[in-house]
């Protein structure tokens, strides 16, 4: 009841400030500030109300931003969400740095079958019913009425690929919430993280193929595809050195982990944008290095070759609260409610064929791979989140395919937003179920 009132305050308070023509609103810095501080302290409280009613506290921080975001009551400008989009990428790096850290070599050897079984499965079954749904259902698309098979087929396959993609900052954050250890939790982080760069890969390949077909007489970009795997390739790399870095200072510092982290962090946001534009603008050469693959790699190294997993993990723990609140509210106030406003129809029955196929194929995966018969009936519900690494795709796809490409961004988009608040809810419940959640045991 006194978060819930607290919630209430602060919600009135910023509103009086923001329509009864405060001064607090003259001063442009001024004004973002008070309102960044204000989405973090409405998320958090947010979150720790719904997590009283066994709801994850990330579906509260992601409510908040929807909620008081620009496309619901205004609280925060769109603007504003511009103008944090660097602390939005900083703090994905940061749980990047996170989800690479709790990969552990040793659990990923003992869980091999069952993640690469899981992957393959899902990727399969899921790719090719949402492609074999989107041609069946294209009357329910009114961006296709008129266009030929081939640009059928491309929004089709491209449909198919977004619904393979994950949120391995989503899945960390419940895994950290929940203080979740298992089998279980090891295959979903770990599978989570090899479909997000799978699908990267098959993306490429399908925006090259897609566009071949669409335009008559252009080649598939094969060059496309070569520079996407030359970009992860570069992130991996630059990864293992930033572990490599972030060991060496443990081991040869170890004071004021936290701030090196989060310095290090934004250096690898930073210093990836700068490496990418001077590229584009000196050399004319289109190649971005992946800031999350570059962290998760790092993360990895420092857990598994350096020594010093542990006391980098402990220091991940004890600072991820801010950090998570601080993404995954940004998440909602950048998701466009309108968006699924004017797609509601074709995005609910897209977000929930894709929650049937994931059931099946995650079920079949862990059949295959002998797991217990509780892995079997919750793995489908630990793969639904999105986001990320989707809303930067869909981009790709609004610049690739001009003529229908933002009519399918906006469809991505309200699909995404459906799977962001259902799939955080669905992961808890799997990890409570299979009886590898700790945090309400402990109580």
């Amino acid at each position: 009841m006194t978060r819930t009132l607290g919630l209430v305050i602060v919600v009135l308070s910023m509103a009086c400030v923001l329509f009864t023509g405060s001064d607090a609103r003259v001063d442009a810095v001024a004004g973002s500030t008070m309102t960044f501080g204000f989405l973090l302290l409405a998320a958090y409280l947010a979150g720790d109300v719904l997590s009283r009613f066994g709801l994850p506290k990330l579906t509260g921080y992601i409510l908040a931003g929807i909620v008081f975001g620009p496309h619901a009551l205004q609280l925060v400008g769109a603007d504003t969400v511009r103008e944090l989009k660097l602390i939005d990428d900083l703090a994905l790096t940061f749980i990047a740095l996170a989800a690479g850290g709790e990969l552990r070599l040793a659990a990923l050897h003992r869980r091999r079958s069952s993640i690469v079984l899981t992957v393959s499965f899902l990727t399969v079954i899921v790719f090719l019913g949402i492609a074999a749904f989107t041609w069946a259902a294209r009357p329910l698309l009114p961006f296709l009425d008129g266009r030929s098979a081939a640009d059928v087929m491309t929004v089709a396959a491209l449909l198919g690929v977004f619904a393979a993609a994950r949120s391995p900052a989503s899945a960390i954050a419940i895994i950290h919430e929940c203080r979740s250890r298992g089998p279980f939790t090891e295959m979903v982080l770990g599978a989570t993280v090899v479909m997000d760069v799978l699908v990267i890969f098959v993306f490429a390949a399908v925006i090259s193929v897609g566009a071949a077909l669409v335009v008559p007489g252009d080649p598939v970009d094969f060059q496309f595809i070569s520079t996407i795997g030359a970009e992860l390739a570069g992130s991996i790399l630059a990864g293992v050195l930033l572990g490599w870095v972030v060991s060496l200072y443990i081991r040869r510092v170890g004071a004021e982990l936290l701030i090196f982290t989060l310095a290090a962090a934004f250096l690898v946001t930073f210093c990836s944008r700068q490496f990418a534009f001077l590229l584009d603008r000196i050399y004319s050469i289109s190649f971005h290095l992946e800031p999350m693959l570059i962290c998760v790699t790092a993360g990895f190294w420092v857990q598994n070759f350096s020594g010093s997993g542990r006391p980098f993990m402990e220091q991940i723990e004890r600072s991820s609260l801010p950090i998570y609140v601080i993404f995954f509210s940004l998440t909602g106030a950048a998701l466009d409610i309108v968006a699924l406003r004017d797609t509601w129809l074709i995005a609910v029955l897209v977000a929930a064929t894709r929650f049937a196929l994931i059931w099946v194929g995650g079920y079949l995966g862990a059949t295959a791979a002998g797991d217990p018969p509780a892995f079997r009936r919750m793995a489908g519900f630990s793969f639904v989140t999105q986001a990320g690494v989707s809303l930067g795709l869909a981009g790709i796809v609004m610049h690739r395919f001009p003529d229908w490409g933002a009519a399918l961004a906006t469809t991505i988009v309200a699909i995404i937003a459906l799977n962001q608040i259902v799939g955080p809810i669905a992961f808890k419940y799997a990890l409570h179920a299979v009886g590898e959640a700790r945090a309400m045991r402990d109580r």
